[in-house]
């Protein structure tokens, strides 16, 4: 196989901390050669730099690819940015069953980006059916793994009551944890939840630990 794999970790670096210029160009053709040598972390860094235009003109078709070569792997980050372009219809067509499935499999590896995405297509009912129950139970293993989206869309789905009867109390207190791990949008949340519920229910709220 060309070089590229004992090199990988070096370019990440380089990509990393590169800013344009004729250093991001050789980078990336190097990510380019290890991608094409076989390596799954090469192939979901390069489909990116086409993704964005990063080093290399903007192909979203080609970047679709080196994702899908990396998602075939297993890498969960490719799978995830594969099931983003099928959703969108980047650089191919639309294709919401097979995302969810992408997004299925990257977020039983604990993809946070993943396990979002999973979670609002379950609850809407994309590219498969609804499934009220199973979203919030990814959202909650997001918010247990710290993300702050995954929180936030438990308050929104507690307290529109999607799929169960509206429970302000749990709806306070995911809000409340999503502010905790840094939501912009949550303290407004809380202001609106906060004006409509009772008093008891204000009780119930502060008396239970978040999450």
């Amino acid at each position: 196989m060309e070089n590229g794999w004992d090199s990988f970790e070096q370019v990440h670096a380089l990509l990393s901390g590169s800013e344009g210029g004729e250093a991001l160009i050789k980078a990336a053709e190097a990510m380019r050669k290890a991608a094409n040598a076989g390596h799954a972390g090469a192939a979901n860094e390069f489909g990116s730099l086409l993704h964005h235009g990063r080093g290399v003109p903007q192909d979203l078709t080609a970047a679709r690819a080196y994702y899908t070569q990396a998602a075939e792997s297993g890498l969960a980050a490719a799978q995830f940015s594969l099931g983003f372009m099928l959703v969108r219809g980047l650089g191919g067509p639309v294709d919401k069953a097979r995302a969810r499935t992408l997004f299925l499999s990257a977020a039983a590896q604990g993809e946070l980006d993943a396990i979002t995405h999973l979670g609002a297509m379950m609850m809407a009912g994309t590219g498969g059916p609804q499934e009220f129950d199973t979203a919030r139970d990814w959202w909650g293993k997001g918010a247990e793994l710290g993300d702050s989206r995954c929180a936030f869309n438990l308050g929104i789905a507690h307290a529109g009551g999607h799929g169960a009867e509206p429970d302000f109390v749990s709806a306070w207190r995911w809000f409340k944890h999503a502010e905790h791990l840094g939501s912009g949008g949550a303290a407004l949340e809380l202001e609106r939840l906060e004006s409509v519920m009772s008093e008891e229910q204000h009780k119930a709220a502060l008396a239970r630990k978040c999450c």
